[in-house]
């Protein structure tokens, strides 16, 4: 976490930006060997079998210890749970799209509520929380935020790392409030 000096006006402030948390899922075989990257210049990343240094052709991902392919981008969304709007805002947003749909902006707009959802653009395994919600702003239009991580999560572990910050000061302040022994302290001559 890298903080940023900033003046606004007559207010001096500390920025530091809030980046997703990014989900890393091995590279395996349809075994669910884990495979070796080969270094170098290549259009296509190449895989070796790390026993019998065999180039592998087809790879897949290695999640809750099973093999898998790419994800599919969605379509269609049948597992969804209505959430309020309050909830878009702890999103830290890496995508947002334009939604058209008349009578879903009708329903989100009686009920005052999001719809969240699973999502992804089927280019990988990066799986996003999605909300569908009526803009706050642009009066009759709905919109769709993408986001892997929430606002509060990434303040959590701020938080924390604050903390510690705090007590390794006071530890440091401590130890130099100490009397230090002496040798003539400690031997009688």
């Amino acid at each position: 976490m890298v903080w940023y000096n900033l003046k606004v006006g007559s207010f001096q402030v500390k920025y530091t930006p809030l980046n997703p948390i990014e989900k890393e899922y091995a590279i395996c075989d349809s075994e669910g060997l884990i495979l070796e990257k080969v270094k170098g210049t290549y259009e296509k990343a190449v895989y070796l079998n790390p026993n019998t240094k065999e180039q592998v052709s087809e790879v897949f991902r290695l999640i809750n210890n099973k093999p898998y392919l790419k994800l599919q981008k969605t379509k269609e969304v049948l597992n969804y749970k209505e959430v309020e709007l309050n909830e878009v805002e702890d999103l830290l947003q890496e995508r947002v799209y334009l939604v058209e749909g008349d009578l879903l902006l009708k329903e989100l707009l009686d009920s005052g509520k999001a719809l969240k959802f699973g999502f992804t653009n089927g280019n990988g395994f990066k799986v996003y929380k999605a909300y569908i919600y009526p803009s706050k702003i642009y009066k009759g239009y709905l919109f769709m935020s993408l986001g892997t991580t929430q606002i509060s999560e990434v303040i959590k572990d701020i938080a924390e790392v604050k903390a510690e910050k705090d007590k390794m000061k006071q530890i440091e302040l401590t130890l130099t409030n100490i009397n230090r022994a002496k040798v003539e302290d400690l031997l009688e001559i």
